[in-house]
């Protein structure tokens, strides 16, 4: 299946549960990982289906026939593993608890919308109120990693393509003081890598498949190294 798609950040509007101002990244304070007493739920939401984003054939004739110049590589890429992906939540569960840091898995999956509304003044404060779950789960912090999209995407202006199919990967991950509903740590990240190759060798792809894998590697990796930027301090 295709599906449109905004660059404006749409995941990180979605995330803040309202339009307006995106967030802005935030990176996490060299102390947190020193801060004792820390127990940290962790959720990840479940791996999106691979799938062929045409931004930019935003007509309804417009994306008909964006479909059916990339008919091949959609079927192709709906075949596509997701383990790379979902091996994330692992990822960073070995993170937190090489910090001796307690994690509680939150088996639920987080509907952001279900949340009640938050506002604050204070900067970096989110935009719905998480602090339901310190009760529930007997926690400190929630951390969250939400998969938005991965597949391939290929840029339009109307019937006209602006790029060649590149391999997508795109999620953001947050991290929820929610003794006052703050962000810890916050960072969106979107990524594409080009075929090095060839790309429309119908029907296998190889070297968009090469570069659907980087895109995923690449996007965990940022992932993960924005939360462990800060080391403690001997």
């Amino acid at each position: 299946m295709f599906r449109l798609f905004s660059f404006v950040f749409l995941g990180v509007v979605f995330l803040s549960g309202c339009a307006g101002t995106p967030q802005l990244p935030v990176e996490p304070d060299q102390t947190f990982w020193q801060q004792p007493g820390k127990r940290v739920g962790l959720v990840v939401s479940k791996a999106p289906t691979p799938d062929v984003h045409l931004p930019g054939a935003a007509c309804l004739l417009c994306l008909a026939a964006a479909e059916v110049a990339n008919s091949s590589l959609s079927s192709h890429t709906e075949t596509l593993s997701v383990d790379d992906v979902t091996v994330i939540a692992t990822d960073m569960d070995e993170l937190l608890q090489s910090k001796n840091i307690e994690v509680v898995k939150v088996l639920q999956e987080l509907n952001l919308r279900k949340l009640p509304k938050y506002k604050s003044e204070v900067p970096n404060s989110t935009k719905r109120d998480f602090s339901s779950f310190a009760e529930q789960y007997n926690i400190s912090h929630l951390l969250v990693v939400d998969l938005k999209a991965v597949g391939m995407l290929r840029s339009y202006s109307g019937y006209i393509p602006t790029s060649e199919p590149k391999g997508y990967f795109e999620a953001v991950g947050y991290l929820v003081d929610l003794s006052n509903n703050t962000y810890e740590w916050y960072r969106p990240v979107q990524v594409l890598k080009a075929a090095i190759d060839a790309w429309d060798e119908s029907p296998s792809f190889p070297a968009l498949t090469n570069a659907y894998y980087q895109a995923i590697a690449e996007g965990k990796e940022v992932i993960i190294s924005s939360l462990d930027t800060q080391k403690v301090v001997q």
